[in-house]
């Protein structure tokens, strides 16, 4: 008999397999070797401490081997005392005690054989220095332990290779006595005050005090101009351009190093304070961005394309949070696009548009109203719901059936997905549809160009409209189908012999060198851009095509003359917008476009319908390293992108593939679109089921949270290798849900805690507020993997050990957890409180989202008025005062309901009532589920679609369920 040791977060075992007669060989320091830490905070990482805190909590959760012999393991924090207090006093101690009340489990611990031991302690009074000064501070500590009084101290960074973690103190000061400015800038610019649409922050436009040089004749090219520094930092952030169509994050500490131009930049300063700075774009054909030199400076680069005298331009704010700063520039970015001369000329370009089409920012559950699918402009409006589209599932082409694409291949696609039992909504055609020159496979795709709408003759010799028509007939549970095409027609541009060019102005441009496009390529002319996109939508249309995912918009940045730029970026935008609102409703999916010019000028305004756009480089099924690298800059571009009239598209992936589930959750909390991309035959149906849910109409849809989903740590290093924590919320404030998404991104097991305030939509009072800065509020958290539920819990300010939860994950592994809030009744029947919480439907990463409404009233009820239900559900009820939860649902599944008394004698399936549409369901789609639920608790779990198909109801004109459930 042999035992395995456990792996350490390095991802080392120490030493082979160990027989249990050799256990009593073992130092006390080789023992110490297979304990297994989790801390908050966490080590690695930077947390910020508010300043309304008197005293600040760590806690520890150590695990030892049962193999191995129990120990009185000690555990106490190493921490940097002269920085905590404000003198020079060296590092000291802070011995943990090891406690009862421990935090949350929310994975799976069942098959572990582990000790596990909870180690808490206080930092008291951490601001007050001895001359009675408030100041920030950074503060670094690490976490010593051993296995008992008489052993050596082990330190977690030579165990484990984890540096030390840091808090960072704001002082409890109004943010203004801070300094003068956020940002010491040089010579050469000017600073403003300017008033902030955001709370809590200072906002400032900063501009060179000159002009940009700009050459007498030539091209315009980039110029550079030091600003000056934010001081005193310790972590920064920026969202940089990778290449032209993407960005990706970038991470630092002390000094500011950029290899690649940014467009935001954030600092976390050692006294607390975020500073965000924009570079302005969108406005006067100036490109701005920011890079850096080699002691740390900040530069701004800018290209002025109007050929008028324009300056460096940049907004800066500061604030106690990140998300207070970085809404301060980006709402402050709106108005400066909104009030541009180029803004103005495209409201009027919209105000053209028919009355029928909506032209301002709306959500998924309004109706648009558009013209019916044929060349008629008389025709007659029919309406639809945006849901259709925005919350569909749908299937590309791209990864799954490749670049050599034709008709049959698509049948095949769907079939496949048919004989699974798989019913998308959404089909998307992607590249080589068209009818290009050159050949698929021997000629270039930069250099091949567009010749006609029609599709091409070889892979559609019956032509685009009947290959729809057909998928259509086939596969009646499609609602909408996009084509795929390039912003200026294809890779390489228009083919000079093409029906296209016969029929539109046309004009040579050049691709700057370097980059794949380079060279003079044919498009068509800004003077007739409008029509093109007019006609080629209004083919689209006619050919039962409803929507586009319109690629390689980033052409406009490789114009390398400054004329080009000038004349086709913000006309060409204005013609597609224009066009696919007309003649597509506004369904559209931008794709390369993350530009300066593109993501300002189009997608901060919100004058159209939310379209959209691609929020990352693409998926890379067949390279490793690229999926927790995808997912983790995805959640940061959010922090940008969550500011822009677009839903984020996290793009396509594969659902039978070893990070599948990795990228399924990823996208279940992104709050955009879903997109499928299977290969025939290799499909995982019970994760798609995860990911969808069928609505009352019948369609398969998403449950996409109402907030983006962004990272919840803005400073955490990918290179740290720990968890990504990305966030969501559902719902309205302080009634919905919130949703977390933990990632394990480390190339090994990892251990961690996370305080419940973690979850957006979540908050603590603070201890000066209320005397114990424990919330009235309580909430629970269900683990959709585990489906482990926690006791209620009340978020503390300090944090509580009872407050935190804790979880293990495997190499790929992820989880998503959601928190709702706990609502309490006093039910004269039961004689005691009944505590009651609205998951949602159960067995869907985000089956919260499902939930539109969830109200509670008492009801009086009649016993006559039930018993004419005869065997329908609630027959045994008394009368008497009841509790009535109503749920309004978007989806069909089973609804989840947690109950505090679940487990108790007092509570039984025959004493409850459920309705559906006012009508009684059946006792079998009713039970009651106690796995994984704390105490007496459990789930009340109601099977709504099983019940819908059995009782035959019908939808009627919305699109929605409604619940009763009577509890006394």
């Amino acid at each position: 008999m042999s035992f395995t040791v456990h792996s350490t977060p390095d991802g080392h075992s120490y030493g082979p397999p160990l027989k249990p007669s050799q256990i009593k060989f073992f130092r006390p320091a080789q023992m110490a070797l297979f304990a297994k830490l989790a801390t908050y905070p966490p080590l690695g990482q930077v947390t910020v401490v508010s300043p309304t805190r008197d005293k600040f909590n760590f806690t520890v959760i150590l695990e030892s081997s049962k193999s191995l012999p129990e120990r009185p393991w000690e555990v106490s924090i190493w921490y940097d005392y002269g920085s905590y207090s404000g003198t020079k006093s060296p590092w000291q101690a802070l011995d943990l005690q090891l406690v009862d009340h421990t935090p949350e489990i929310l994975y799976d611990d069942t098959q572990t054989s582990t000790y596990r031991y909870t180690f808490s302690g206080d930092l008291s009074s951490p601001y007050v220095s001895p001359d009675k000064t408030y100041k920030g501070r950074r503060v670094p500590f690490t976490v010593r332990y051993r296995i008992d009084s008489n052993s050596e101290w082990m330190w977690v960074y030579h165990n484990f290779g984890i540096r030390d973690g840091a808090l960072v103190l704001q002082p409890p000061i109004d943010p203004n006595f801070l300094g003068a400015y956020p940002v010491e800038i040089l010579d050469g610019w000017t600073i403003r005050k300017t008033p902030s649409d955001a709370p809590e922050a200072r906002l400032y436009t900063i501009e060179s005090a000159h002009p940009i040089p700009t050459p007498e004749e030539g091209n315009a090219q980039l110029e550079s101009l030091t600003l000056g520094r934010v001081t005193q930092t310790c972590r920064w952030f920026g969202l940089v351009r990778i290449w032209e169509p993407w960005l990706a994050p970038r991470h630092g500490e002390t000094q500011l190093h950029l290899s690649e131009p940014a467009i935001l930049l954030s600092f976390l300063r050692s006294d607390g304070l975020h500073v965000v700075l924009l570079a302005v774009n969108g406005v006067d054909d100036v490109l701005t961005q920011f890079r850096s030199t080699p002691n740390g400076d900040i530069v701004v680069q800018a290209r002025n394309d109007s050929g008028k005298d324009q300056r460096f331009k940049v907004l800066a704010a500061s604030a106690w949070k990140f998300e207070v700063a970085n809404a301060a520039v980006m709402y402050e970015a709106r108005k400066l696009v909104r009030q541009s001369a180029a803004f103005q000329q495209v409201t009027e370009q919209l105000e053209q548009l028919p009355k029928s089409i909506r032209a301002d920012s709306v959500d998924s559950d309004t109706v648009l109203v558009n013209h019916s699918k044929n060349a008629d402009e008389d025709a007659l409006p029919e309406p639809q719901w945006l849901e259709s589209w925005y919350d569909s599932l749908a299937y590309c082409t791209w990864n799954s059936l490749g670049q050599d694409l034709n008709a049959e291949k698509i049948m095949d696609g769907l079939d496949s997905l048919a004989r699974n039992k798989i019913y998308i909504s959404t089909l998307i055609i992607d590249d080589n549809w068209q009818s290009l020159d050159g050949t698929q496979g021997e000629t270039n795709q930069f250099q091949r160009g567009w010749k006609a709408f029609e599709a091409n003759p070889v892979g559609f010799p019956e032509g685009l409209k009947a290959a729809v028509s057909k998928i259509r007939d086939t596969h009646p549970a499609i609602h909408d189908v996009a084509v795929w095409h390039a912003l200026m027609g294809y890779w390489g541009g228009i083919s000079p012999d093409g029906e296209i060019a016969k029929t539109h102005k046309t004009v040579e441009v050049n691709f700057r060198e370097g980059t794949p496009m380079a060279g003079r390529k044919l498009v068509v002319h800004p003077d007739d851009i409008n029509k093109l996109y007019d006609d080629f939508y209004r083919f689209l249309s006619n050919a039962g095509v409803t929507s586009v995912k319109t690629d390689v918009q980033f052409a406009l940045d490789l114009l390398a003359d400054t004329s080009d730029r000038r004349s086709f970026t913000n006309t060409y935008q204005s013609a597609w917008t224009q066009a696919h609102l007309r003649h597509l409703a506004g369904k559209a999916i931008s794709c390369m476009s993350m530009i300066p010019q593109i993501l300002y000028h189009s997608f901060l305004p919100t004058t159209t319908p939310q379209i959209m756009l691609r929020n990352s480089d693409d998926f890379f099924p067949d390279v490793p390293s690229s999926h927790a690298w995808h997912v983790f800059v995805n959640a940061h571009n959010a922090l940008f992108v969550q500011h822009l009239n677009v839903l984020p598209d996290w793009d396509m992936f594969q659902t039978s593939h070893p990070y599948s589930g990795f990228h399924a959750a990823a996208r279940c909390l992104s709050g955009g679109p879903i997109y499928i991309t299977d290969t025939p035959g290799e499909h995982d149906v019970d994760l798609i089921h995860q990911m969808t849910a069928m609505n009352p109409r019948g369609q398969t849809v998403i449950l996409r949270p109402s907030c983006v989903g962004k990272t919840m740590g803005v400073y955490d290093k990918y290179e740290e290798k720990g968890v990504l924590k990305v966030g969501a919320y559902d719902g309205k404030s302080d009634v919905g849900a919130g949703l977390l998404g933990v990632f394990n991104i480390a190339e090994s097991d990892t251990s961690f805690i996370l305080p419940i305030t973690k979850f957006p939509g979540v908050n603590a009072p603070t201890s000066t507020s209320n005397d114990a800065g424990i919330s009235k509020k309580k909430w629970i958290v269900r683990s959709h993997i585990s489906k482990r539920i926690t006791s209620p819990i009340h978020p503390s300010d300090p944090i509580r050990p009872d407050s935190l939860l804790q979880c293990t994950l495997p190499i790929r592994g992820y989880d998503v957890w959601t928190a709702v809030p706990v609502h309490s009744f006093s039910l004269p029947v039961l004689g005691t409180a009944l505590e009651l919480a609205v998951l949602g439907l159960l067995g869907k990463f985000s089956g919260a989202c499902a939930i539109i409404q969830a109200t509670f009233n008492a009801a009086e009820l009649e016993s006559d008025s039930e018993s004419e239900s005869g065997s329908k559900f609630g027959t045994h009820a008394q009368s008497g005062s009841r509790l009535k939860i109503h749920v309004q649902l978007k989806a069909l599944g089973v609804l989840g309901i947690w109950l505090s008394d679940v487990q108790s004698s007092a509570r039984k399936v025959e004493d409850l009532m459920v309705l559906i549409q006012g009508k009684p369901v059946p006792e079998h789609v009713v039970k009651l589920n106690t796995e994984g639920a704390p105490g007496e608790s459990g789930v009340l779990e109601i099977d709504v679609g099983a019940a819908w198909i059995e009782m035959e109801l019908q939808h009627g004109w919305n699109n929605e369920v409604g619940v009763d459930i009577f509890v006394h």
